[in-house]
């Protein structure tokens, strides 16, 4: 099995629209790359399935990468790559791919989604997610939190986050393979000692990295997540260990390699994810 980085920018990607900092504008060049909405995808090669978490607002491009890079054969171009999403949250960045799955787009027909009870609900009562699952585009699964869920060659455990929950929870991932295991938990307000307890104890861990100081941008008190500044003063990288950080605001210095931000937290063990990226499991 693979891990695939399909988007590593916080919500609304990078460059973000109508902004020209100079990091956008850098992007705009070139002269750093890209970032696209915030997901993974697991991919099963000897099975074909693809299993996606979170669904992005550049689904469109991501899909893309999937069937250019993991369809077996040149027949299945037709075929949509994914075989099931699993979200975090509700937040912009996290569903707005869904939307895609509609009938204004690819007109999908049930396409699996697994959540929380709590996002369940969310996405039963209201435009345009309950309308999708009334026109079968999506077929919605609620999964208990903090108990295993067997799926094709891994188990998941969701765990509650905490998080602006304005429209229902958030959650992160525990992803158990035979050899490895997984931590996806690409948003959250603060650290609490039973989540870093849990990022030490995984072998490859993704994190958010929205910010890498609490300066950034002047409203960070309304949109809190724990600066990388502070967070790797929290951890510490074992050398059977990876954290990998995601996520990352438009305004993050560290999505410019070799900028001092970026040399700082990889003297320190720790790893910049970058769309695109594939590790093997």
């Amino acid at each position: 099995m693979k891990l695939v980085f399909l988007g590593t920018a916080q919500d609304a990607g990078i460059p973000q629209i109508n902004c020209y900092c100079d990091l956008c504008q850098a992007a705009r060049r070139g002269t750093i790359k890209h970032r696209l909405g915030p997901s993974i995808a697991i991919v099963n090669e000897q099975k074909g399935s693809i299993y996606v978490f979170d669904a992005s607002p550049d689904l469109k491009v991501q899909v893309d990468f999937l069937q250019t890079n993991f369809l077996l054969k040149p027949t299945d171009t037709k075929h949509f790559p994914i075989s099931s999403f699993f979200l975090t949250h509700a937040h912009f960045g996290h569903v707005a791919g869904l939307w895609l799955l509609g009938k204004e787009s690819m007109n999908a027909h049930e396409i699996l989604i697994y959540c929380s009870e709590e996002l369940a609900t969310f996405l039963a009562t209201h435009h345009p997610f309950h309308h999708l699952q009334q026109e079968k585009n999506i077929v919605v699964h609620s999964l208990e939190k903090n108990c295993q869920h067997s799926f094709e060659g891994f188990t998941i455990e969701l765990f509650p986050v905490p998080h602006r929950n304005e429209y229902a929870d958030t959650v992160g991932y525990l992803i158990s393979f035979p050899a490895k295991k997984l931590l996806y938990l690409p948003d959250i307000d603060f650290w609490t000692e039973d989540i870093l307890a849990k990022i030490n104890e995984i072998d490859i861990a993704i994190i958010d990295g929205t910010f890498f100081s609490d300066n950034e941008i002047s409203d960070y008190r309304s949109v809190p997540h724990p600066p990388i500044e502070q967070t790797i003063k929290k951890l510490v990288v074992k050398k059977e260990n990876e954290i990998y950080f995601t996520h990352f605001n438009h305004t993050n210095p560290i999505v410019k390699k070799g900028s001092p931000e970026y040399q700082k937290v990889v003297e320190q063990g720790f790893k910049i994810a970058t769309d695109g990226l594939i590790l093997e499991l």
